[in-house]
C-alpha cells in the first residue's frame, strides 16, 4: 500500500477476498439443505467506523428487497447459484421532494430486518 491515504484500488482485492471466503463458508455451512434456499448478504461499518463487517444469512423464504444487500438462490441438489439482486447502500434522493414524518410502525418493523439505518 502507498504511504498516506489508502486508495480504493488498494482496498478492493483484500475486500473481495474476504467476501469470497465468507460466501464460501456460508455455502459450506448450508450444504446439508436439500431444498433451494436464499443467501442474503449485507455489510456495514463497526461502531469504530474503521472496519467493515459482512454478514451472510440463509433463509428458506425470499426476503424483501432492501438497500445494501445482495441475494442469491442456492440449490445444492442442482449445484447452482443464481444471483437475484445487488442493491446499493443508498438510493439517490431528489432534494426537491419534501420528506414527510417517519411512521413509527415502519420503524418497529424495520428493527426486525437485518439492516437498520440511523440510531436505534
Amino acid at each position: 500500500m502507498s504511504k498516506g491515504k489508502v486508495q480504493i484500488g488498494e482496498l478492493l482485492p483484500p475486500m473481495l477476498d474476504e467476501f469470497q471466503k465468507g460466501f464460501d463458508k456460508a455455502v459450506r455451512k448450508n450444504k446439508y439443505r436439500r431444498e433451494p434456499y436464499y443467501l442474503l448478504y449485507t455489510a456495514d461499518w463497526y461502531a469504530n467506523k474503521t472496519q467493515l463487517r459482512g454478514v451472510f444469512r440463509p433463509s428458506n423464504t425470499c426476503p424483501p428487497m432492501m438497500l445494501n444487500t445482495m441475494l442469491w438462490q442456492i440449490d445444492n441438489k442442482a449445484g447452482s447459484v443464481k444471483e437475484l439482486w445487488v442493491l446499493p447502500k443508498d438510493c439517490p434522493i431528489d432534494p426537491s421532494i419534501p420528506l414527510g414524518p417517519v411512521d413509527e410502525n415502519l420503524i418497529k418493523v424495520a428493527r426486525h430486518l437485518p439492516l437498520i439505518y440511523g440510531n436505534n
